[in-house]
């Protein structure tokens, strides 16, 4: 589909980014956004983002219903074939966690904008962890270690500087 056009439907708490192809076709992305000074550029973006991920790395695993989310084993090892860029993201989100998987990335740098981004998204989502300690994001290489962590405390320091 080729997009042709872009509307932006606001509603309390809610926004609605549409984008319109050239046989008609839609594709709409609602988000919930706290930030109520987002521009329209913005909002498209988040949304062109939210698409891509979804595109690119399918249907997201779900997550433990365990209320311990730092209880969850790492994934299966990948065999060499696969890559050596693709990670696993775990989220926390109200005491579950979400993985996404097979997530390819260039370089550790653009894993850790990725893993921000997504933490300061987690600050912002009203079904977000009600404590908001320790760990939001975590990432995982292909053979299920650890290579990243974001806590909450520094998606709020980073969101903070760029308020500013």
């Amino acid at each position: 589909m080729q997009v042709l056009d872009t509307a932006i439907h606001a509603s309390p708490g809610t926004v609605t980014v549409e984008f319109v192809g050239d046989g008609g076709e839609k594709i709409a992305v609602t988000m919930i956004v706290s930030d109520p000074l987002l521009g329209d550029a913005a909002l498209i973006d988040r949304a062109r983002e939210m698409m891509v991920q979804c595109a690119a790395f399918g249907l997201l695993a779900q997550g433990s219903q365990d209320d311990n989310p730092d209880s969850i084993r790492p994934g299966t090892e990948r065999s060499s074939d696969t890559g050596q860029n693709l990670y696993t993201f775990e989220y926390r989100e109200a005491g579950n966690l979400r993985r996404l998987d097979g997530v390819e990335l260039p370089t550790l740098e653009a894993v850790h904008d990725e893993a921000l981004r997504s933490a300061i998204d987690l600050l912002d989502d009203a079904a977000a962890e009600p404590r908001q300690d320790g760990w939001a994001v975590r990432v995982r290489g292909g053979d299920g270690k650890v290579v990243l962590s974001i806590d909450f405390d520094e998606a709020r320091r980073e969101k903070a500087a760029a308020a500013m």
